[in-house]
This record gives C-alpha cells, structure tokens and sequence, in this order.
C-alpha cells in the first residue's frame, strides 16, 4: 500500500471519527439541552470536578487558554465562578454546540474548528480537553486510540506552556462497549516520548478516570 492510500485510508477514519462523535453530542444536546446531561455527564458535580482538577495544571491567571471541544461553554462558565482572569476561547467541531456556546456567552470567541485539518497560525499558553476521548461509539480502540493521540500530538504542538487532558481509566470493575479505557502506563509513556518528558499524571480524585499535564518546561517541584 502506497503512503497516499494509507494517507488516505487515515483520513477517512478520522472523518468517519468526528462525523459519529459530533451526530452523538449534537443528539445529547437536542435531548437535555446546555446542561452536564446535555454534554453527555452525569450531573454537574461531575463535570465541575474534572474542570477543577484540569485547571489546576499551572496558575492560569492572565494565561490565554483554549478549550477543544468546548461543548456550550461549561469551562468558561467555571473560570468566571473561580475569578480566573484567563484570555478563554473555545472550539468544536459541531456547529450546534459552537451556536449554543456563542449564545450562552457574548463577547466570548467560540469557534467551529477542527484542530488535525486546521494547523493555523494561533497558538495559546495552555491547551485544554475535558471528555472529549472518552466516547468512542463503535470505533476500534485502535481506531480511536490512533485519533487520541494525534490529537494529543496536535494539541501539544498549540500548546506554548502546558496540555491538560482527561482519559476515562482501564482499571475498572466492568465496561460500557461504546466508551475508551486507556491504560495510564501506555499513555504516560506516549506522552513522554512524543511530547515531553514533564509530564504528570493524576490518578487522585473520585471519578474513574485519570487526568495529565504535559508541560513544555519543568513546572515548579519537577525540575
């Protein structure tokens, strides 16, 4: 096989990818609204939780941050509540989430963007992804897990101080077919030997699912 049909082959998969992701968080959002449910969460404190431990990558405060797959807006809403003065914007790749998200915050920038086809000339102090790697419908995990880390790679390369995701855990007592564990040794190691070698990885909250930062510099108590 040539490498433009493997090319080729790749991009179809990614499209076929963000076709189905998008169908079911537009679906979400027409059933239950610019709600936690609405995002496909449980409830608030849930998401107000993943939220807080992702922002506590660095100390944001007069940082410009960006938000892939923003969804409504939900993180803005969380930075505003804490006093973050942060220079927030958002994107994602369905137009109805980027409309309800541009209703619900005037003034702010929310864009329909897709970050592996779209390379750009902007780039932010910090990247942020909250659950957008946890559905992966009826995606292979070697299928999604190619799109998670080339998504990881494109974010990271945005990034001019840190990267902060959050991956649902393999270690887990059963499984939802449509939903992707990630083991938390594969992805420490990934992110080392692609990324950057500081990174952290955060196992300690009350949810069952794990969080990382991948930090250009060693942050304080790394170096």
């Amino acid at each position: 096989m040539s490498d433009a049909t493997e090319q080729s082959g790749s991009d179809s998969t990614t499209e076929a990818l963000q076709r189905g992701v998008v169908a079911h968080y537009e679906a979400q959002l027409a059933r239950f609204g610019a709600t936690a449910r609405g995002m496909d969460w449980k409830d608030e404190a849930s998401q107000e939780l993943r939220f807080r431990v992702l922002c506590e990558v660095c100390d944001l405060e007069g940082l410009s941050l960006h938000d892939v797959g923003a969804g409504a807006g939900h993180l803005c809403d969380h930075l505003v509540k804490r006093g973050a003065h942060v220079d927030y914007t958002g994107s994602d790749l369905s137009p109805a989430m980027v409309a309800s998200a541009r209703s619900l915050h005037p003034g702010r920038r929310f864009e329909q963007q897709d970050l592996l086809a779209d390379t750009g000339s902007e780039d932010w102090d910090v990247v942020l992804c909250s659950g957008l790697f946890f559905v992966k419908l009826g995606h292979s995990d070697a299928e999604w897990g190619g799109f998670v880390r080339a998504m990881l790679r494109c974010m990271f390369e945005r990034s001019r101080r840190a990267l902060a995701f959050n991956l649902i855990s393999d270690r887990v007592d059963w499984k939802v077919d449509h939903l992707y564990y990630a083991d938390a040794g594969e992805m420490l190691d990934f992110c080392r030997a692609e990324l950057s070698r500081w990174v952290v990885l955060r196992h300690d909250y009350p949810l069952h699912e794990y969080s990382v930062y991948v930090y250009r510099d060693p942050p304080a108590g790394l170096g």
